[in-house]
């Protein structure tokens, strides 16, 4: 007879037991806040009873193993889908009462592989800006502003979208979204085609984000703990589909984060008896 409960289960759930932290609840400056949000398909449950507060300017790395919610959430921030149950609040207001154009423009998601709809790189930089009428000086400047903070190699701005590596693409489509310029910028692994200078690189350029006057809120998944774990001072962990950790990174064991990490990417065999 199979027993319910495995050694595997019993190692997991002292893991869990470490890890599960949530420090005192942001009350204040609040960017973006989810309340009991939960997304399910009609066939599983991916995110299950969410409740998070974002600050204004911060920098919240989000973590957590493939399958345990991360992209599902980043998506349901800009409404790219909604969730079957909670509200999501941007600055106080539900998003679902926000046009959903205006919303995109103030939530900007940059997904892991982009698309640059076979432009090249000036085109695909520019194109955001030109369909919010733009003026050509003030794309010209936008863009200028930007490719430089990104020391984006210019010999690239005539390629098209499909002579680009994808750290390329990766790098273009992040140039994109500076342009715009959000309030709330949302990236999906932007370093798992960068290099170690190029990453870094990004890392600074995303903390000038959040020391202007106007400060951008940054959430980005990456499963590079090395990097996030010196650059963000917030963690949300997810744990097949549920909040296991928010807390400020200052509070956090990354060694606990890591074990749970190495265990839902490589789980156990199920002893039995």
């Amino acid at each position: 007879m199979r027993a319910n409960f495995s050694i595997a289960n019993r190692k997991d759930s002292y893991i869990m037991q470490k890890v599960s932290l949530t420090s005192e609840v942001i009350t204040s400056n609040v960017a973006i806040t989810t309340n009991k949000v939960s997304y399910q398909t009609k066939f599983r449950t991916l995110l299950t009873d969410i409740s998070v507060a974002i600050a204004q300017g911060s920098k919240t790395a989000l973590i957590g193993a493939t399958g345990s919610g991360k992209t599902t959430f980043l998506r349901l921030l800009n409404r790219l889908i909604d969730p079957s149950m909670g509200i999501i609040s941007l600055h106080g207001k539900n998003i679902q009462e926000i046009p959903i154009q205006t919303l995109r423009r103030r939530v900007l998601l940059v997904p892991q592989e982009p698309c640059l709809l076979g432009m090249t790189v000036t085109e695909a930089i520019s194109y955001p800006l030109k369909l919010q009428n733009f003026t050509q000086s003030e794309i010209d400047a936008r863009s200028q502003k930007w490719l430089n903070k990104l020391q984006l190699d210019h010999k690239l701005l005539n390629r098209a979208e499909l002579e680009l590596s994808l750290g390329q693409r990766q790098w273009v489509a992040i140039a994109r979204a500076l342009v715009m310029e959000p309030e709330v910028l949302l990236l999906d692994e932007p370093t798992s085609a960068l290099d170690r200078g190029l990453s870094h690189l990004l890392l600074d350029v995303l903390t000038e984000l959040t020391l202007l006057p106007q400060p951008i809120t940054v959430v980005m998944i990456n499963h590079q703990l090395d990097l996030v774990q010196t650059w963000c001072d917030r963690l949300i962990c997810l744990h097949k589909g549920q909040l296991v950790q928010d807390t400020a990174a200052s509070l956090v064991n990354w060694q606990d984060i890591d074990d749970l990490l190495r265990r839902d990417s490589n789980p156990p065999k199920t002893d039995e008896f």
